[in-house]
């Protein structure tokens, strides 16, 4: 089951992201790789996120300064929450090695009662 691991860059609006397959470039530019009926899991980073909360990992659609037209529906229905860590299916069969989803994180830093949004991708192995 991937999960991607959420955390704050440093004391910025943006996200540190790294995610159980290794993948840790130290900023937002994440790229999960995804199998067909994986589990994918979204939680505060267990080594210190510096956030208070995610509050939504939703597909990005027009209008989302990430959208991307060539993106498609990776996950099954989307998202559900429970006790603050998001999980999502992915679609069976494959749609094809390469295909993509952009989709955006919701999440609140401390102190302020903002929520900001960011946007890695799921990518299918």
């Amino acid at each position: 089951m991937p999960t991607i691991y959420v955390s704050r860059n440093g004391n910025s609006k943006q996200l540190k992201l790294r995610d159980s397959e290794g993948h840790n470039p130290g900023n937002d530019n994440l790229t999960t790789n995804v199998n067909p009926g994986d589990t994918v899991q979204w939680m505060l980073d267990p080594d210190g996120s510096n956030l208070t909360s995610l509050n939504g990992v939703n597909k990005a659609v027009p209008g989302d300064s990430s959208y991307d037209s060539n993106s498609i529906d990776l996950l099954v229905s989307g998202t559900t929450s429970s006790n603050g860590v998001y999980t999502g299916t992915v679609v069976s069969p494959s749609p094809g090695s390469g295909k993509y989803e952009k989709y955006v994180i919701a999440f609140m830093v401390p102190g302020d009662n903002t929520i900001y949004y960011d946007d890695p991708k799921l990518q299918m192995d």
